[in-house]
């Protein structure tokens, strides 16, 4: 989903991005942001910093799994210079706290989980400097027992780390859509320094995950 966008088009690796034109709340703003050219990444949208949850319900098939991703690129949409610092959620459970501590870098957070129902929520909140907001949101299904674990009916998988052995550049790699379905959905990193308790994924390539609890009750907002 491209937030605060207001047609749909396909990238230069084959992904769709659908505007999140439908929604009623929140504001849409354009930003600008030098080496950054991918049309995702030039609009956001924006809520009101108050006491209440801003949510996404998107739709899923429930009992399987899903890989859910959301991006933000403050780009001083606000023209305050007023870093943001607020909260993601993944229905009543806490997701991360998100700290823009640059203008023109984008943070990223991903995890996988299990879906427990025929929707699921990611809501803003809490902001305590600038106002909450989000670049992009994407949901993809997975296959099979991708990803299977014996704690997913009460916890969430939550990247901790993706390297790309042996890459030459410190920039991010995503394959195109033809190329293995996997590589596609991920964002690929340079090896920097090792790190213990991976999952194995596929050759030249480990995964880091760190669980969650999942809370399951339910919240009004």
């Amino acid at each position: 989903m491209n937030c605060g966008g207001t047609t749909e088009f396909t990238d230069e690796i084959g992904l769709q991005w659908t505007p999140d034109d439908k929604l009623t709340y929140g504001q849409t703003s354009t930003i600008s942001v030098t080496n950054e050219t991918r049309k995702q990444y030039t609009t956001l949208r924006h809520f009101p910093a108050d006491s209440r949850k801003y949510c996404y319900t998107l739709d899923v098939v429930s009992r399987t799994r899903y890989l859910l991703r959301a991006s933000f690129l403050y780009g001083n949409f606000d023209n305050n210079n007023v870093y943001p610092k607020f909260d993601i959620s993944v229905g009543a459970t806490h997701w991360s706290t998100i700290v823009i501590s640059d203008a023109n870098s984008i943070e990223m957070r991903e995890l996988i989980f299990l879906a427990s129902s025929p929707t699921v929520s990611v809501c803003l909140s809490n902001a305590t400097t600038g106002q909450p907001f989000i670049s992009t949101l994407e949901l993809r299904q997975f296959n099979g027992s991708v990803y299977y674990t014996q704690f997913e009916e009460h916890f969430y998988l939550s990247v901790s780390a993706r390297i790309n052995f042996g890459a030459e550049s410190d920039a991010p790699i995503r394959y195109l859509k033809s190329f293995y379905m996997l590589l596609h959905n991920m964002f690929w990193y340079k090896l920097i320094f090792l790190m213990n308790l991976y999952k194995p994924c596929c050759s030249n390539y480990l995964e880091k995950f760190k669980y969650t609890s999942l809370h399951i009750n339910i919240h009004i907002y």
